[in-house]
Parts: C-alpha cells; structure tokens; sequence
C-alpha cells in the first residue's frame, strides 16, 4: 500500500503524518476531530490548546469505553442465540 503524507493544522499545531491509510480517510478524522475540539471549546469556553486537547482525549476515551461496554452486550447476545439455534437445530432433529 502506498504511504501518504498528510498536513495536520490543529490547535495552532502543523506537522505531516505519514499514513499507509487514504488521505480522505485521514482528512475525514482530522475533520471529526477539528469538529470535537470547535465543540468542546464553544461548550467550555476553553482555550488553551493542551487543555482543549486533554479534554478532548477525556471525551474519545469515554466513547470508547461506553461502547466496548456496548459490546460485551452483542457478544452475550451472540452466545444466547448461538444457543437457542443448537436448540432448534436439536428439536428439528439437525442435531449437528
């Protein structure tokens, strides 16, 4: 895969990354993320940029958390129903 080198204009930040990811891929993340800082800046009125930063982590981390808890639920579903299919399959006479 081709590497792509990708400017990043953050909090008053520039610097290139280079990815091995798309560069619309990358232009969309950094577009989600200038979106969160915009907002946690309107919300706080924070304007330091590390402070902006750090809350803006806080933010991604409880997402990310939230949802990895959301997860342990799909995958306790998937389980139940595996069961209950073994079961019908049984019933039916599929046995296996």
């Amino acid at each position: 895969m081709a590497v792509n080198v990708v400017k990043v204009d953050l909090l008053g930040c520039s610097f290139s990354v280079q990815t091995d990811e798309t560069r619309e891929y990358l232009e969309t993340l950094l577009g989600e993320l200038d979106r969160r800082i915009q907002s946690i800046r309107a919300s706080t009125r924070v304007e330091d940029p590390l402070r902006l930063s750090i809350l803006g982590n806080i933010m991604l981390l409880d997402e990310l958390v939230r949802n990895r808890g959301h997860s342990g639920d799909a995958d306790e579903v998937s389980r139940i129903a595996e069961r209950l299919i073994a079961r019908i399959d049984d019933s039916l006479g599929g046995g296996g």
